[in-house]
């Protein structure tokens, strides 16, 4: 039976909740430049802590000096988390859709531990999917062909050809596709749409 698997970030959820970038205001709320949180903390540490090598609290904490931002590292991890949160109704609609006919639909993300349990328990996609395969869970992140396999063995019953799965980044779709997969890139909606319809 053909299983369902969606990227989260780009695909169900599409960053602030006003739109645009979560981190739009974050020199108007903390005094934090954008450009240095990446320089500081994502570039420099980022794919530790997403493979679940490092601790995202820790990790800030150690460089929150450097960032020159009012307030606490927690605060804005709450703040961040807030600021990530837009569901994207219509993806979810069309999953429950299709969950209703006993199908059963996954998601497949790069996230570390806290962030996957906000977004499955406080934003709830847990009432929507069967399961979510994250990054730092896995130990491995897309577009490396061992996250594919290691959700794909998380997949009892399918083969890799059972697979539809939709991503918002082409290098990721180019890796599922290698693997297996029957990946498409989404930019809307309707490639979501699209995609159920041909699995019928």
């Amino acid at each position: 039976m053909t299983v369902l698997v969606l990227d989260c970030d780009g695909v169900v959820l599409t960053g602030h909740p006003d739109g645009g970038r979560w981190d739009k205001d974050i020199e108007r709320d903390f005094g934090m430049r954008p450009e240095l949180l990446q320089a500081r903390f994502f570039r420099a540490h980022w794919r530790r802590i997403e493979v679940g090598h490092a601790d995202l609290f820790e990790v800030l904490e150690e460089v929150w000096p450097e960032l020159g931002a009012r307030g606490t590292a927690r605060a804005f991890v709450d703040y961040w988390f807030a600021s990530d949160s837009r569901r994207n109704h219509e993806v979810l609609a069309l999953v429950d859709a299709w969950r209703a006919r006993g199908r059963t639909a996954h998601l497949a993300t790069v996230q570390e531990h806290h962030r996957a349990r906000y977004i499955w328990e406080t934003l709830a996609l847990g009432n929507h999917f069967d399961a979510l395969h994250y990054s730092a869970a896995l130990g491995c992140a897309k577009p490396d062909a061992s996250f594919y396999g290691a959700v794909q063995s998380r997949l009892p019953g399918a083969a890799p050809a059972d697979v539809v799965f939709l991503d918002d980044l082409e290098k990721n779709v180019d890796a599922a596709n290698a693997f297996g997969w029957r990946a498409r890139l989404f930019r809307s909606v309707e490639d979501l749409r699209a995609a159920i319809d041909e699995a019928g």
